[in-house]
């Protein structure tokens, strides 16, 4: 049985994910990989500190400034937010490329459109943001970024 934390994050990394693939719902060139996903939701988990401006940090929470400590996520838990979004068949997954590639469903569109609130706008804003500048980097380069913006956090405490 799942707690009452377990779940309420589980839903909320699920929201995070849904938002970036529907951000990238149109572009059929690109493939949201398994990794690829890992890596951006890194931006959308912690947005003031891989999109931010400047070194401002006190609108920072505890995660954010010590986000260093998920610089290598769990990708168990990543299995298991895609495994939930899929059951509820809010993704797709396909097999393209010797890759596990996953889709927005139209059900997950109207899931995350569905919701209107200041949260899940941030959320939209920040995938956008991920898809035009992120998106177009080597998974390397964005593995590098996230080393270096994440551990710069310890500097600014």
């Amino acid at each position: 049985m799942i707690a009452i934390g377990e779940k309420y994050e589980l839903i909320i990394s699920s929201m995070r994910v849904l938002s970036l693939l529907e951000a990238f719902k149109k572009n059929k060139t690109y493939q949201m990989t398994f990794d690829k996903i890992i890596l951006f939701d890194f931006y959308m988990k912690f947005p003031q500190t891989m999109i931010r401006e400047g070194k401002d940090v006190s609108n920072f929470d505890f995660e954010e400034l010590y986000s260093f400590f998920h610089s290598h996520p769990d990708r168990d838990s990543y299995h298991r937010i895609l495994n939930f979004a899929l059951s509820k068949r809010l993704v797709s997954k396909e097999i393209l490329n010797s890759s596990f590639v996953y889709k927005i469903t139209d059900l997950g569109i109207e899931v995350v459109n569905g919701i209107q609130n200041p949260f899940s706008d941030r959320m939209r804003a920040n995938a956008l943001l991920i898809k035009k500048n992120i998106s177009k980097m080597s998974e390397t380069r964005i593995k590098e970024e996230i080393n270096s913006k994440s551990l710069n956090n310890i500097h600014l405490l």
